[in-house]
């Protein structure tokens, strides 16, 4: 049986509870480029407009891109419940939230945040469910780092990322694919040469076009919904 492919663009989750985020947060703004770590922020973010990515900085600097959250997301949800005994909880220096682009928020302190939850079982189910979605891509992405070849990785990826990044606008380099998959810039490199040299794809800078995609499908390593 394949393995099934988890989403890595996130959004419209919460877009039931806009209001009620309106009626307990603030307005706030980060620019393009600003970020903020996990571990130290005092705020939960509710994305009205612009997009986020998630990155996982290693103690050696190595960084590793997870996930875009976008309008009628939350970040980080980390802090939507108050932790007492820390003898569980994730190490969140690790973790760095980046504004792609200027990113509109409301933000709302964690305290209000957990209480809005247990006043409304809705919205504590739906952050249930959210939490569970990024699991289950942290999961994924272990078992893709483990297992498969930086060319299997990188068709994976470009097939992703033409269903799900490239129609919100989203360009990425090579680096930045190398990222998100974990493997050298040289290593996808190589793989998009090959795709390109089997007329699957065409590239230019900043820009990948895939012009077979039944042929491109064939070379994924796990199922698409």
């Amino acid at each position: 049986m394949a393995i099934k492919e988890h989403q890595i663009f996130f959004e419209a989750h919460f877009n039931a509870f806009e209001s009620l985020f309106a009626e307990h947060g603030e307005y706030f703004v980060f620019e393009e480029g600003d970020q903020f770590s996990a571990a130290d922020e005092q705020y939960i973010y509710y994305t009205l407009e612009g997009t986020f990515v998630l990155y996982l900085i290693e103690p050696q600097g190595e960084q590793k891109a997870f996930c875009y959250h976008s309008k009628g997301t939350i970040t980080p949800y980390s802090l939507v419940r108050p932790q007492a005994d820390k003898s569980y909880a994730m190490d969140l220096d690790f973790f760095v939230i980046r504004a792609i682009n200027q990113v509109k928020t409301y933000r709302i302190k964690p305290a209000v945040f957990h209480a809005l939850m247990m006043k409304h079982p809705e919205l504590a189910l739906c952050t249930i469910d959210y939490i569970i979605n990024h699991s289950s891509l942290y999961l994924f992405e272990s078992i893709n780092l483990s297992y498969y070849t930086a060319n299997e990785k990188t068709c994976n990826f470009i097939y992703k990322y033409t269903l799900h990044l490239q129609p919100q606008g989203i360009t990425l380099t090579q680096e930045e694919i190398a990222d998100f998959i974990g493997v050298s810039r040289l290593s996808v490199a190589r793989s998009l040469k090959k795709l390109r040299d089997q007329g699957i794809i065409q590239t230019s800078r900043f820009k990948i076009d895939v012009i077979d995609l039944p042929r491109l499908q064939a070379l994924v390593t796990y199922e698409f919904d």
